[in-house]
């Protein structure tokens, strides 16, 4: 988004904060942001007050039994709020586009004269009741596959639950000149269920990696730090591993990210925690498997994937909204048995691995590269 900014002709400022991230903001990560993007970058590292402000707020909610609303003082504490107000009147933007609907309480809605713009990202609240499904059934970790409640490694898991987002969130939504949705299905609940914001459909979009691909080395599947993740290894595990490795003994996966510090090893399966750049990996990957189906917004996994050439296996929940489509630059499973199928086709066809690969490097090239996210930038910045 930053360098979409930037090559549209805008000046760009990104603002963030110590606060909102598990993650501390280095002196080297933020230089590598601004040669990157070409943006400004202003972090404000929060104060004492502002950490004490956020766990007595916490332990008010906790104590009420009550989850905090989206944009509640948890994660805009006063002195951030501060912050920001001076951030605005130093810069005087033109726009101001926020991410996620956490720090809506950062704007102050009634004076700011910027068009204001949100990238919903996720249905937050939608995201944090499924959520909280799930980890109830998940046990402290190392989560062993054998120890987990089959229930939770059905595909249609969330279904019984029949969640929505609280319509709160979209009333912080309709505060905004434009909201921006990244799915297909998520634009279609905003657009039901507001009445002023200006609804765009702008899905991440990736650059095409022409890597020289091998098809030599195991499968990967990559993953972040949220309990999505960790279902879906364990559905690959319980439910297709056994499936596989019965065909095929020789089948390995490489699994990489944070997952790895919550569940246990299987055989056939290599951990690799951290691995700073994925590119030389796959460039020797035969595919990627994406076997989750809860969370919301866009499996970026998939299209980074998909963007080196490298093909993807995903349950059909997961491969909503990208650009797989199914047998021709991707696969689309809808339960194990055929997950498991077309693992071992895969596994053992290292021509169709290249003709798929090649096919969706071509079909991100075509519709979720660059010019797609400048084409839905311009009504925006038309509108300046």
């Amino acid at each position: 988004m930053l360098s979409g900014l930037r090559e549209s002709g805008c000046e760009v400022t990104f603002l963030s904060s110590a606060l909102s991230s598990e993650y501390p903001w280095e002196e080297s990560s933020i230089l590598n942001l601004k040669k990157n993007s070409g943006a400004n970058v202003e972090i404000y590292q929060g104060s004492v007050l502002d950490y004490e402000i956020k766990t007595f707020v916490r332990r008010i909610y906790k104590f009420l039994k009550r989850n905090p609303s989206l944009n509640s003082i948890i994660h805009t504490p006063p002195g951030m709020q501060r912050w920001f107000a001076e951030m605005i009147h130093k810069h005087s933007p033109d726009i101001v586009l926020m991410s996620y609907a956490f720090w809506d309480g950062l704007i102050n809605h009634p004076k700011l004269k910027s068009i204001r713009v949100i990238d919903a990202i996720d249905l937050l609240s939608l995201n944090e009741r499924m959520r909280q499904a799930l980890q109830k059934h998940l046990p402290a970790p190392p989560i062993h596959p054998d120890k987990i409640d089959m229930q939770v490694l059905k595909e249609n898991f969330f279904d019984q639950f029949n969640f929505s987002p609280e319509s709160k969130e979209f009333h912080i939504y309709d505060k905004y000149d434009y909201t921006i949705a990244i799915s297909p299905k998520e634009a279609d609940w905003i657009k039901q269920n507001t009445r002023k914001t200006k609804v765009l459909l702008i899905p991440m979009t990736q650059k095409p990696s022409y890597i020289q691909n091998q098809y030599t080395g195991p499968a990967i599947f990559p993953t972040g730090p949220n309990p999505f993740n960790i279902q879906g290894y364990l559905y690959f595990v319980k439910r297709v591993l056994p499936l596989v490795r019965k065909k095929d003994s020789t089948f390995l996966l490489q699994v990489t990210g944070t997952c790895c510090q919550y569940v246990c090893p299987a055989e056939g399966i290599l951990f690799n925690e951290f691995i700073p750049d994925l590119g030389a990996v796959y460039e020797k990957s035969k595919f990627l498997i994406c076997p989750v189906f809860g969370g919301t917004g866009q499996q970026v996994k998939i299209l980074e994937a998909m963007a080196h050439g490298v093909p993807v296996i995903a349950l059909r929940a997961a491969a909503e909204g990208t650009p797989i489509q199914h047998g021709v630059s991707g696969l689309i499973a809808n339960n194990a048995d055929e997950f498991a199928d077309y693992v071992i086709q895969l596994w053992n066809d290292k021509a169709m691995c290249r003709r798929l690969g090649e096919a969706g490097r071509n079909k991100v090239a075509m519709e979720f590269a660059r010019p797609r996210l400048l084409e839905g930038l311009s009504s925006i910045l038309e509108a300046c």
